[in-house]
C-alpha cells in the first residue's frame, strides 16, 4: 500500500510499471489524467477510484496539473497471491469489475462515497506504529477493496454526472464548506454562494460526492478532530471548539464514529 499527497510546480507526467494483479487507486482530493495501454486517456477527480485487475504486467501514464495537492492512496494484490486466495473465483472478480470484457485487463472507475472516503481517510490517518501500524492497514486495504467491489454495481446504476457548469457550482459548495466547517452557512445561503437553488444543491452534492451537505460537514469535521488529536498537540476541548462542538456533544459523535472516545485518542 501507498499513501500521500503529490504536489507540482510544473505540470508532471509519469509512467508506472505494474505486475499482473489487481490495483486500486482511491483519490480523496485533486485530480489526474491517465492512460492505459489500450485505451485513452481518462480524468479522475477525487472523490472517486479506480480498479484494475489484469492478467499481465501493464504500464499506465499518469499526467499531473500544477499546484495541484491530490491527495491519494492505492493497493497492490499480485497475481499470485489473488490465486492464492481466490483460485477458480477470480474469474467472478473481474466479471463484477467490467462483465462485459474479454480482455486480459477488466478496469472501472466510479465516485467515492461516503464509506470509501472515510476508510480512505482512517487509512491516511492511522495513528499507530510497527508491526500494529501494518497489521492496521492490511486489514483496512482488504476492507477497501471488498467495499469497492461491493458497490460496483451500484456506481453503474447512479445518474448521469452533472454538467460542467453544475460541476463547478457543487465543487465551490464544498470548497466553502471545507473554508467554514466551524460555522458553515445554511443550505439556502451555501445554494445562493455557489450560484445555484438548494434542491438543485442537494440533489447534485449527494450525486457527486456520495453524501448530503449536512453529513458532509459533520464527517469533514470529525475528520479534522481526529487529524487535531492525532498529532497529540491540542486539548479535547480546543479540538471540538475549533471544530464547532461543544465538549459533550463532540465526545459522543466521536466515539459513534471512531469507536474510541477522544480522551483516549489524546492519551494515545
Amino acid at each position: 500500500m501507498r499513501a500521500g499527497t503529490l504536489s507540482f510546480a510544473e505540470p508532471a507526467h509519469s509512467i508506472e510499471h505494474n505486475e499482473a494483479g489487481l490495483k486500486l487507486v482511491l483519490v480523496l482530493g485533486g485530480q489526474l489524467d491517465y492512460q492505459l495501454q489500450s485505451g485513452g486517456a481518462v480524468n479522475v477527480e477525487g472523490p472517486a477510484f479506480h480498479i484494475s485487475l489484469s492478467e499481465t504486467p501493464f504500464a499506465v501514464s499518469h499526467c499531473y496539473a500544477a499546484r495541484q495537492a491530490l491527495q491519494y492512496l492505492s493497493v497492490r494484490m499480485p497475481m499470485d497471491a489473488l490465486h492464492d486466495t481466490f483460485g477458480a473465483e477470480l474469474g467472478s472478480l473481474a466479471r463484477r469489475i467490467a462483465p462485459a470484457t474479454r480482455q486480459a485487463m477488466a478496469t472501472a472507475n466510479g465516485r467515492a462515497g461516503k464509506a470509501l472516503q472515510a476508510l480512505g481517510r482512517q487509512i491516511m490517518l492511522c495513528p499507530l506504529a510497527g508491526p500494529l501500524r501494518q497489521l492496521y492497514l492490511s486489514g483496512k486495504a482488504l476492507e477497501l477493496t471488498a467495499a469497492v467491489m461491493d458497490g460496483l454495481a451500484d456506481t453503474r446504476t447512479h445518474a448521469a454526472a452533472p454538467g460542467t457548469r453544475q460541476l463547478r457550482s457543487l465543487q465551490q459548495a464544498r470548497d466553502i464548506l471545507l473554508q467554514r466547517l466551524h460555522a458553515p452557512p445554511t443550505l439556502p445561503e451555501l445554494a445562493r454562494l455557489a450560484g445555484t437553488n438548494a434542491s438543485t444543491l442537494s440533489q447534485g452534492f449527494r450525486q457527486l460526492f456520495g453524501t448530503s451537505v449536512f453529513a458532509y460537514v459533520r464527517e469533514q469535521r470529525l475528520e479534522l478532530a481526529y487529524r487535531m488529536l492525532a498529532s497529540g498537540n491540542i486539548s479535547v476541548a480546543d479540538a471540538a471548539h475549533a471544530c464547532g462542538y461543544t465538549d459533550s456533544h463532540f465526545s459522543k459523535v466521536f466515539r459513534q464514529r471512531y469507536g474510541v472516545s477522544p480522551s483516549d485518542m489524546r492519551c494515545a
